[in-house]
């Protein structure tokens, strides 16, 4: 996905890089002393999203790389810009796994704080449900471990929220025991699109709840156009395949799929960083995948009649995915499937019109992550839950010192006439 290498790449009023809490802390308060916004660099995935930073301060998290397990626990501490790859490293020596994401160089604080969709979604749910604690430095300085026995509602915040209550330097996430796993990928001709999609859109009716799915057509820089099947299954290669029949009865150019694990599945078919020009990013939730929806995006993922996109994909969600966990501010995705439309920021405008298109197979719903600069957190939650996150925010950074993606407006602290809350 979408990322900046280094922090030296970022427009700045002034770079810090702090290797203490304490430090961050106090990174803080100079920040605030000089009137100026804090940007938060990690891996540097979230950082596209946050528009222009010049006007601020960068607080470069690269030292908080520390992994800690607890193998009786089940439960991991991560620094605030340890990567999932690292994490899913650490976590294999214990015979564990955590709710991954489908890159292994996104890092598991944002991931998390943001919902975090991955390959285990079905079964495991969002990954925000995995969240146990924090450590928090909060924008007037303070140091704090948000827990829920410490303070409920700012735990349920950071939990699916999507960040921005503060600076956290340590997340302690809850692993589950390493399951037999199966997955990897099945590939064919773009030519073969309508007949894969048809075939998958029809399969997901019945897919059971442990197998996670994806479709994706892609443009690569060289070489052809192809259509990706992505999948895992917490059960074995055999019964996987014996699962997957109806699309191996398709005669995939590109067969992968067998007995894995977590640490090679994100190296064989994890997503990869994407370096250049600005990437722009469109996507919506749908709930229902008419014949004429899939033909819309298998002309929209064609080299020759598409949307010029290096990316047009369809998720599987469902399963864990769609039970409440009340917990959580994001409680759960609220459809049955996800587009994404992916590809060089020139061509956003055509991007929009793909999702304008399919968008009438769903209600407009939106997941947090996926989310461009141009999205609004409207879209991504349940009005009580955004309400609620709003005056989190008013109490926690009334001067708005952290920059955030998609910041809520004091205006959703009372809501508009009709009751729903407002974003910018």
């Amino acid at each position: 996905m979408s990322k900046i290498s280094s922090p030296h790449h970022i427009p700045a009023v002034a770079v810090t890089a702090p290797k203490t809490t304490d430090e961050v802390a106090r990174a803080l308060a100079v920040a605030a002393n000089s009137g100026h916004q804090v940007t938060v660099f990690a891996t540097g995935h979230g950082i596209p999203p946050l528009g222009d930073t010049s006007d601020s301060v960068l607080l470069d998290m690269s030292a908080f790389d520390r992994i800690e397990i607890d193998p009786d626990s089940r439960i991991a501490r991560v620094g605030g810009a340890v990567k999932w790859r690292d994490l899913l490293e650490a976590a294999a020596e214990h015979g564990l796994v955590g709710p991954v994401g489908s890159s292994g160089s996104v890092g598991v604080v944002g991931y998390s704080l943001g919902g975090g969709l991955g390959p285990f979604g079905r079964h495991l749910g969002l990954a925000c449900s995995a969240i146990r604690a924090a450590e928090l430095v909060t924008p007037d300085g303070r140091v704090r471990r948000i827990d829920p026995g410490s303070d409920p509602d700012l735990c349920w915040a950071l939990k699916g929220g999507g960040g921005g209550f503060g600076v956290v330097t340590e997340l302690e996430i809850q692993l589950s025991p390493m399951p037999q796993m199966a997955g990897g990928m099945l590939g064919w001709s773009i030519e073969s699109a309508r007949e894969v999609l048809g075939v998958w859109a029809e399969w997901t009716r019945t897919a059971p709840a442990d197998v996670t799915s994806g479709v994706r057509l892609v443009q690569p820089p060289e070489g052809p156009a192809l259509v990706v099947l992505n999948v895992v299954g917490v059960r074995s290669g055999e019964s996987l395949r014996e699962e997957l029949k109806p699309l191996l009865d398709l005669n995939p150019l590109v067969d992968m799929v067998g007995d894995t694990d977590p640490v090679r599945y994100i190296d064989e078919c994890g997503d990869p960083d994407i370096e250049g020009p600005p990437i722009a990013i469109e996507h919506v939730m749908l709930d229902r995948l008419p014949v004429e929806a899939l033909d819309h995006v298998a002309d929209f993922g064609h080299p020759v009649t598409g949307c010029g996109a290096m990316m047009v994909e369809l998720r599987h969600l469902g399963g864990a995915l769609a039970r409440r966990d009340e917990s959580c501010a994001l409680a759960h995705l609220d459809g049955n499937f996800s587009l994404m439309v992916m590809g060089v920021e020139q061509g956003a405008e055509g991007f929009a019109h793909v999702v304008d298109v399919l968008s009438d197979y769903g209600r407009g719903r939106t997941y947090f992550n996926f989310m461009t600069g141009k999205g609004s957190r409207e879209t991504a939650y349940e009005s009580d839950a955004l309400r609620r996150l709003a005056e989190l925010h008013e109490a926690v950074d009334p001067s708005r010192r952290l920059k955030q993606a998609h910041p809520i407006s004091r205006g959703a602290v009372a809501g508009d006439a009709e009751g729903q809350a407002l974003v910018v």
